[in-house]
């Protein structure tokens, strides 16, 4: 303790941040989390669909349509053959903007692949008086579904006089599952329209080229005048992912830094601690040893996520310019909660405590998750603009305009949003500095924001 003492002051500090490191990250709590967590995500999200795959049962069955016209069961027999439902799927996910970009022209046969064996025989019955007799087999399992189809449903106008569109009842029974019956219900829908087509005497397979849309491929021009492919649902989650990344990676740490603080203020380490270093010492000591955990974190979760987009052929999405801003405004970011809760764990004896302190602060940083998707969309907007310059949410607000890149934001507004941000650090540090000095001794009852602000007088 006497060398402790002797130390220098920078020496102590670093003595300190990495004690709260060390006893931080060397625990399962911590690797589990930071460590193990995204791997495990990573792998189930990657066999999601085997898994979903291993679960479906095979669909055997009989379903029985009910219909006058006695044409409307053909086609749906057509419809569920395990050729034609795994074709509806497949086409179905080659128009999903997501699955454009995924490595490999077969992203949709490789998606259909664990379809359940299909094995569904189409029974047409045309007397409507077996309705009861037919929900009782329903109702026992001995059915698939009953389909319930009125003869007006295969006129070319089939609206009924007050001008509502009119339906076909699909019956199944209580176990089918929700896949299932949206099968059927899908199956059955296409039928009837076919059998309207051929009712008018029209070519069904001549129609259908006709009014199919055609696909776009939509390509995004950057200012250089070079052209990718535009990927509208994942250019929409980035900054999203982006500012999630950053207050994972702050929140964490800080909530750590916020814990231990309280406890050791509890059982009366701080008292022991502060008898070696002051109090300026242990807190820079503890904010860059939590600042040391929280960077493990961004770097665990941020290649994650970059594995994740450079996998699905998306890590153009990603510029070295955003990567270099996000590690900017992470410095921000966890300067800020760092700050807040340093002198928040200072200033009461429990968790309970602190909740009624920190709250005001967390309703301005969860401003930019409520308005997420308004400034994803227009990063340039006045929403964006006036929310980039409020403290403490300025590090979040502007990852998330910077990384929509949907409109590239002037370049005054990252500095300025840069020097008015640290200016708030600054401001953030001397305000927090001077709670700690006060409160890290205090006992008793916990201070209203009156006195906090006493305190800043009177430190």
């Amino acid at each position: 303790m006497a060398d402790r003492m002797h130390a220098s002051p920078m020496r102590r500090v670093w003595t300190i941040a990495f004690r709260e490191f060390r006893h931080t990250v060397i625990t399962k709590g911590f690797i589990f989390g930071a460590v193990v967590m995204p791997v495990v995500m990573f792998a189930a999200f990657a066999a999601l669909g085997l898994l979903i795959g291993m679960q479906m049962t095979p669909v055997v069955g009989t379903l029985v349509v009910i219909d006058e016209s006695g044409t409307v069961a053909a086609f749906a027999a057509e419809e569920l053959t395990p050729e034609q439902v795994a074709k509806d799927m497949q086409e179905s996910l080659r128009r999903t903007s997501a699955l454009k970009n995924w490595p490999g022209s077969d992203a949709a046969q490789q998606a259909t692949a664990s379809l359940p064996s299909i094995d569904v025989k189409v029974e047409s019955v045309q007397d409507v008086n077996r309705v009861d007799e037919l929900r009782a087999k329903v109702q026992d399992g001995s059915l698939l579904g009953l389909a319930i189809v009125t003869p007006e449903l295969l006129n070319a106008n089939h609206m009924d006089a007050e001008g509502n569109e009119l339906t076909f009842t699909l019956i199944v029974p209580t176990r089918s599952a929700p896949r299932l019956t949206g099968m059927l219900e899908k199956s059955i829908a296409k039928a009837i329209v076919k059998a309207r087509v051929q009712r008018v005497g029209t070519d069904y397979t001549s129609l259908k080229a006709l009014l199919a849309l055609p696909e776009t491929s939509v390509r995004r021009m950057s200012t250089e005048g070079a052209e990718a492919d535009e990927n509208a649902i994942a250019k929409t989650l980035l900054p999203m992912g982006f500012m999630m990344l950053l207050w994972i990676a702050t929140f964490a740490s800080g909530q750590y830094l916020l814990t231990t603080t309280i406890e050791e203020k509890a059982s009366k380490v701080m008292e022991v601690l502060l008898s070696a270093v002051s109090p300026m010492e242990l807190l820079c000591g503890k904010i860059i040893g939590y600042a040391m955990v929280s960077a493990v974190m961004l770097g665990m979760y941020g290649a994650l996520g970059i594995a994740g987009l450079s996998a699905a052929a998306m890590g153009d999405l990603v510029s070295p310019g955003m990567l270099i801003l996000m590690l900017v405004y992470f410095v921000m970011a966890y300067a800020f909660v760092s700050i807040m809760m340093a002198s928040v764990g200072s200033a009461v004896n429990d968790l309970r405590e602190a909740q009624s302190l920190v709250t005001p602060a967390m309703l301005i940083l969860t401003l930019p998750i409520m308005l997420w998707l308004p400034i994803s969309e227009q990063p340039n907007g006045w929403i964006a603009t006036i929310s980039s310059f409020i403290p403490p949410a300025i590090p979040f607000v502007m990852v998330l305009r910077v990384t929509a890149s949907n409109e590239q934001i002037d370049t005054w507004q990252v500095i300025l949003s840069l020097v008015w941000g640290f200016a708030w650090v600054g401001v953030f540090v001397w305000g927090g500095a001077k709670i700690f000095r006060v409160g890290v001794l205090m006992q008793g009852k916990p201070p209203s924001p009156r006195e906090l602000i006493k305190w800043l007088r009177m430190a």
